[in-house]
């Protein structure tokens, strides 16, 4: 099949209760989104997971955005900065790891998909307006069809999470809640 399924930073640090950038509200979904990604695998979708690497050295303006991570947080070798245990990737799965929002910057994304004739990508994960925003204009810029799940996709804020959709939707791809997203990967 012709299409990846991104899951985007699903991450300890963003996932787990008190984590240092949880994102209120994911744990609801996790067993949903499990099954998502137990389905797209069983079609034979491509799956791919992203992993934000965070240092001071390599990410600057976000250290200086973001001061709470000068200490911890999205660190290599940490806890915090593997997926989280209930999603986590199978040997089949693609591991990408990131220093960007944008999961194409700096990465053998691209080439992975065009090596694998891709041309459908499904964005699913966290952040909705950060990571998973990022790379969903990224992927159309490259001429990838985007499918952003409205259903998958988090952040803390309802409004932003709306406001994004509609962006996504208005100039970068398709929004569609999962099940929608599976039911159109039926069509001819």
């Amino acid at each position: 099949m012709k299409t990846a399924l991104l899951v985007i930073d699903m991450q300890n640090d963003f996932v787990e209760d008190g984590a240092l950038i949880e994102v209120k509200g994911i744990r609801n979904r996790i067993t949903q989104f499990k099954s998502f990604i137990d389905e797209c695998r069983k079609r034979g979708i491509t799956i791919i997971y992203t992993k934000h690497i965070f240092d001071t050295v390599h990410n600057p303006v976000e250290a200086k955005l973001f001061p709470s991570l000068a200490i911890e947080g999205l660190r290599e070798g940490t806890k915090g900065v593997e997926v989280h245990n209930e999603l986590l990737p199978e040997k089949s799965d693609i591991m990408i790891k990131k220093r960007r929002y944008d999961a194409f910057f700096g990465t053998d994304l691209e080439v992975i998909l065009k090596a694998k004739g891709i041309k459908n990508i499904i964005i699913t994960g966290t952040m909705t307006n950060v990571c998973c925003e990022s790379t969903a204009r990224s992927a159309m810029f490259r001429d990838f069809n985007v499918l952003f799940s409205s259903d998958l996709t988090f952040t803390s804020d309802p409004v932003i999470h709306e406001n994004t959709l509609k962006t996504i939707k208005s100039h970068f791809g398709e929004v569609m809640n999962s099940e929608e997203i599976l039911q159109s990967l039926q069509r001819p």
